[in-house]
């Protein structure tokens, strides 16, 4: 059984819900989908106003994409990059510079093989042969300590500086910077989370709830385990030992938390 799902949630403490998910498949070719997950900036003003103008952009430049360009992985990245680059300059145009802003992690899943796009701190994961793998890097901070200063990927989320990007679209020129992966299309799942759900949730966890969950229910599993669930996270001694640094820890539903799933 396919699955193509998304879900949202406000959380606990935000008054509104500034991330935007999506997940269809093409018109003219089911098998050609496009999954989007943007989270807008809660930092600066109208955030969900950068992120439903990236994903419904987005989602009109891939209806009107015919499947021959689609199915051409290269050229599609060459054309979304170059769309993504104009959908910065609009924001800009339209409200100024250090206004407002989105994440983006894209993914375009053609005949042959996957394309992953990324910009800010959002997830792109695929599940394949039990093993849960990211497949994007995290433009922020912190992703650099674990990136090149040993300190655990699961350890980022205890630093207060973990909110802080360094890649992003409606900010400014040159912070519009856009990651690119190519994936074979021999995973078994791909996932698409903002941070609302990975600054709360383990990897551990989530491949937890993938292997003990039903297809159609994984998604909302993870995304409601991220909001309602209290994890009982605290600052690991090995890392306030290690490293002197402003420490806090994470609590549910803190965040919108949000997913987009595709199961073959």
């Amino acid at each position: 059984m396919e699955v193509l799902d998304t879900k949202t949630d406000i959380g606990l403490i935000r008054e509104q819900n500034e991330d935007v998910v999506l997940a269809i498949p093409h018109p003219d070719n089911s098998k050609i989908k496009l999954l989007i997950a943007a989270d807008g900036m809660g930092g600066k003003e109208h955030g969900e106003i950068a992120s439903k103008f990236v994903s419904y952009s987005l989602r009109k430049w891939f209806l009107n994409k015919d499947v021959k360009t689609l199915n051409d992985t290269h050229k599609s990245e060459q054309l979304l990059k170059r769309y993504i680059k104009v959908l910065n300059n609009n924001l800009i145009k339209d409200f100024g510079e250090d206004k407002l802003g989105t994440t983006l992690t894209l993914a375009l899943i053609n005949a042959k093989e996957t394309l992953v796009l990324n910009t800010g701190d959002s997830r792109a994961y695929i599940y394949k042969d039990k093993k849960l793998i990211q497949v994007t890097e995290d433009d922020s901070d912190v992703w650099m300590y674990y990136k090149y200063g040993n300190v655990k990927k699961d350890h980022l989320r205890y630093f207060t500086n973990n909110n802080i990007i360094s890649a992003c679209i409606g900010i400014c020129p040159e912070l519009c910077t856009i990651s690119s992966v190519y994936l074979k299309n021999d995973y078994d799942m791909i996932l698409l989370l903002t941070d609302g759900v990975t600054d709360n949730i383990t990897d551990r966890k989530i491949k937890k709830i993938i292997r003990q969950t039903p297809k159609d229910m994984i998604l909302s599993a993870i995304v409601n385990e991220a909001v309602y669930v209290d994890q009982h996270l605290k600052v690991p001694f090995a890392l306030k030992r290690k490293y002197t640094a402003n420490y806090s820890v994470p609590y549910n539903g803190r965040d919108n938390a949000s997913g987009v799933i595709y199961i073959k």
